[in-house]
């Protein structure tokens, strides 16, 4: 039993650096299922990593540069609460299950380039889903053994805010004359926008299901876990425009003129520009309109399967194994619609997996480490190049001063290989990124009664 005992102690601080990397795309966290089997009639634990993604752009069509990095660092909290016992047990569960965000501020003309001249530019863009979800398992226990049946079900949200940049043609809003007039010189009157979305969905229902075997005398788990797919398909909001800099005209050979330069032109040859005309045109912070209709294509939260293993290898000493599948290939691309005026992000993933090796070792009944080894497959096929291979070292630290309270600490550093996008591959622009880092941070605290 001492034996068992260690091996658990290990265990733990293992299993909170393990998470930390994910099966690429915008997967955060997952719920806390193995809270279940922790001992005791009432457990609780409240978790927090920190994660610093540093991806940016090596080359954008063509051109190399320091672009600096488009991914933010990001938190995901956690808690899980669980009653019960030997024979069947129930938790609750909060996280953050899926999120994403990028800002191009950084790069030239402060967003991503357009696909097509005039095109719309993603300035910045992020989401988020929260999960909150019910989990059971019905166990029994012969031989020394134990068999159990999991299952559950969660619902998930969907939340959407982001910024796109343009150039809006306002020649129409002319008078006819001036407006004939810039259209014979091949001329158009334009004030720079940005088309800001601000969407969300009501919670959708998932489920959960799996099994287990255990031989507790040698701390050998076994377990299957599979999610399943949440399709946000009502994802609907408000939207604003509103001018980033002064309108000007743009001639027919490319070339920008201020209005008060494009004025002088149109004197110059014979047309004058009323005064008052000149003094109602757009200027920076102008909002030209609000509470527009908004809404995006379906958002699909990929199915995934779990399969994590752990077993007693020597006295104190545990290895721990884990394996999972992510259905990224559903996502192709995300359309974000304002006012009838779309754009897209296209994304056409593979499915990710991702596998992770570790040891933990217990020093004492109070004090145990871990160490682990891990390969999240990249899921870009060249849409995009944020998600790539990722190769992953982590340890952690379980400190236990009594039977009630753990306190766990770990960390984690991702190697991130380089790949490309190209538009023959679906993306907007041509780009390369180089091998980057991830570091993550996590702390947790459980109680046990």
């Amino acid at each position: 039993m001492k034996f068992a005992r260690q091996l658990i102690i290990a265990s733990t601080a293992l299993a909170s650096t393990m998470g930390m990397a994910q099966a690429g795309g915008f997967q955060r966290g997952t719920a806390d299922t193995d809270i279940l089997y922790e001992p005791g009639t009432f457990s609780n634990r409240l978790s927090f990593t920190y994660v610093s993604p540093q991806r940016g752009f090596e080359s954008i069509n063509g051109v190399r540069g320091d672009y600096g990095t488009y991914t933010g660092s990001y938190q995901i909290p956690s808690a899980a609460i669980k009653f019960g016992g030997e024979a069947a047990a129930c938790a609750g569960n909060y996280v953050e299950s899926f999120a994403g965000e990028g800002d191009y501020r950084s790069l030239p003309g402060g967003a991503q380039p357009a696909q097509f001249p005039g095109g719309a530019r993603v300035r910045d863009l992020e989401f988020k889903s929260n999960e909150w979800s019910a989990t059971c398992r019905v166990s029994y226990t012969q031989d020394r053994m134990r068999f159990s049946l999991l299952g559950g079900l969660f619902v998930e949200d969907f939340e959407f805010n982001g910024t796109s940049l343009a150039n809006r043609n306002i020649s129409a809003s002319l008078p006819a004359s001036l407006s004939r007039t810039l259209g014979g010189l091949g001329a158009s009157l334009l004030v720079p926008v940005a088309l800001t979305a601000d969407t969300d969905a009501s919670n959708k229902p998932g489920y959960r299901i799996g099994a287990a075997f255990e031989i507790p005398e040698i701390a050998l788990r076994a377990q299957v876990l599979y999610r399943s797919e949440v399709k946000h398909d009502d994802i609907t909001g408000t939207g604003t425009l509103a001018a980033t800099g002064d309108a000007f005209v743009q001639l027919a050979d490319g070339r920008r003129l201020s209005i008060p330069t494009a004025a002088a032109f149109l004197a110059g040859n014979g047309i004058a520009v009323p005064s008052a005309l000149l003094s109602a045109l757009p200027t920076t912070g102008t909002v030209l309109a609000s509470g527009l209709p908004a809404y995006q294509n379906t958002a699909t939260s990929p199915q995934s399967l779990n399969v994590n293993f752990q077993t007693g290898i020597a006295e104190g000493t545990l290895l721990l194994a884990s394996f999972r599948w992510t259905d990224w290939s559903t996502n192709k691309a995300v359309v974000t619609t304002v006012a009838g005026i779309s754009n897209v992000s296209p994304y056409n993933w593979d499915d990710g997996y991702t596998v992770s090796l570790g040891v933990g070792r217990a020093f004492n009944e109070n004090v145990s480490g871990s160490i682990s080894i891990g390969y999240d497959s990249g899921v870009s096929r060249g849409s995009e190049t944020t998600y790539t291979d990722i190769y992953t070292l982590s340890g952690g630290v379980s400190l236990k001063n009594n039977k009630w309270a753990e306190l766990r600490f770990g960390g984690l550093v991702g190697y991130w290989t380089g790949g490309s996008q190209s538009v023959s591959r679906g993306a907007l622009f041509n780009a390369t990124v180089g091998d980057d880092w991830v570091y993550a941070a996590n702390a947790s605290l459980k109680l046990n009664f």
